[in-house]
């Protein structure tokens, strides 16, 4: 397995970060703040923050996609580097240029290089207008750009370009209909954005536009998954542990009735569909202290909940002094983190864990002051679009719109021009 593919694989949890506890939190946060702004300045949201402002055909839609930093730690940029029209200009919160408001760079034939940061292919160079605003904590970036143009850059972020192209079909529409529903959601509204650039909505710019994935976007254009004329939420993921799940695994009372749990033997035989951990007794230890806030010797684990397809959504963590719950999908998986260790694929490689087992589809060996060894299945939270089954599904002659029927329950795929009509 390349370390490109192990790369892809740790960035396929675009869809994971977006998870609806995690949206929970960030949209109760993002709408204190947008109903504070709105007393503050007795205003509503600008009309052109809204998707209704999208033009009918979805063609001129444009996308505002916010850029962190180099490590994906930030909105805030303590300088900014560009390269416009063969000339570098840098820009600091002491610019002059922000005295009259937000510098705004216009789209450029070769587009806008950022030399201020790095990504996979080395400095970015985005379609589109570039502002670049002067804020209490630093300068942000918003690259503005059409929806379509947005996807060539981020389909290859997502999938390998090297995969099927009905998978790479499928991803495309997925990866569109995901866009739109961001800017109807408007959670970046205090930015000024719809999106950000990394995983916790859709890598964008993190390899450059491709032939195929380029290909894919265009023979899809406009086509977005919806259900009663309603966007759906298009997850997708990696690798499924041989069946899917729904967003019951992250706690959710009912089912979203375009989610199934369906078997996908299609990937079985992808590097993630199995895989062996051992988390040392010490390092759980540590995590139960983090939880409890005291030191105490850590006595026993046990699994107390599985979800309908099997994922482990619940565990009892009992210490010498107390005991306590891990709820949910993604606390599990970041207690039983492997960072700093390692995870065993099915072809016996060894590769360096990550803050995230690779899924909750696990069972478990305690060896208490030793040890626990996990045998799993997967990579991702297994809601929605296998990426990998779908790749496979087109290489036994599956189309996009077969894959994406698979995957999701009483869809239609709708054009712009009819959705936004």
């Amino acid at each position: 397995m390349s370390l490109f593919l192990v790369w892809l694989a740790l960035l396929n949890e675009a869809a994971y970060l977006n998870l609806k506890q995690k949206q929970e939190e960030i949209r109760t946060i993002e709408e204190n703040t947008k109903e504070k702004a709105e007393k503050e300045n007795n205003l509503k949201p600008k009309e052109e923050d809204t998707l209704s402002k999208t033009e009918p055909d979805g063609e001129t839609a444009r996308i505002r996609v916010l850029l962190m930093d180099s490590g994906y730690t930030t909105y805030y940029h303590p300088s900014v580097t560009v390269v416009c029209q063969g000339e570098e200009v840098t820009y600091t919160p002491e610019s002059p240029e922000f005295s009259e408001g937000p510098v705004v760079l216009p789209p450029q034939k070769e587009g806008i290089q950022v030399v201020s940061i790095e990504r996979q292919e080395g400095h970015p160079c985005y379609s589109g207008s570039l502002k670049i605003e002067k804020r209490e904590e630093g300068l942000i970036l918003i690259n503005e750009l059409p929806v379509e143009e947005y996807l060539k850059a981020v389909v290859p972020s997502e999938m390998p370009s090297s995969y099927q192209q009905e998978a790479l079909m499928a991803q495309a529409v997925c990866a569109r209909t995901y866009a739109f529903k961001q800017m109807e959601e408007g959670r970046l509204l205090e930015y000024g954005a719809d999106v950000d650039d990394s995983v916790n909505y859709q890598v964008y710019g993190n390899i450059s536009p491709q032939e195929s994935t380029t290909k894919a976007v265009s023979e899809t254009k406009g086509e977005v998954i919806c259900q009663n004329g309603e966007l759906i939420e298009a997850y997708y993921f990696s690798t499924s542990s041989g069946t899917t799940s729904t967003d019951e695994v992250w706690g959710a009372a009912e089912a979203a009735s375009y989610l199934k749990s369906v078997a996908c033997s299609f990937d079985s035989q992808e590097t993630w569909s199995r895989w062996q951990a051992e988390i040392p007794w010490s390092r759980l230890s540590e995590q139960a202290e983090s939880y409890t806030g005291q030191s105490a010797e850590l006595k026993d684990i046990r699994i107390t909940k599985k979800s309908q397809s099997g994922a482990v959504i619940g565990l009892s963590v009992i210490t010498e002094e107390t005991s306590f719950t891990v709820s949910s999908e993604y606390d599990v998986r970041e207690f039983f983190s492997p960072e700093g260790y390692s995870v065993t694929s099915m072809e016996g490689e060894r590769i360096p864990g990550g803050t995230l087992l690779p899924s909750a589809y696990f069972s478990m060996e305690l060896n208490p002051g030793e040890c626990v060894r996990l045998s799993g299945r997967g990579y991702g939270h297994g809601v929605g679009m296998s990426q990998n089954g779908a790749n496979e599904m087109a290489k036994e002659g599956y189309t996009y719109r077969e894959i994406l029927d698979y995957f999701f329950k009483d869809i239609e795929i709708l054009g712009a021009e009819e959705l936004f009509a």
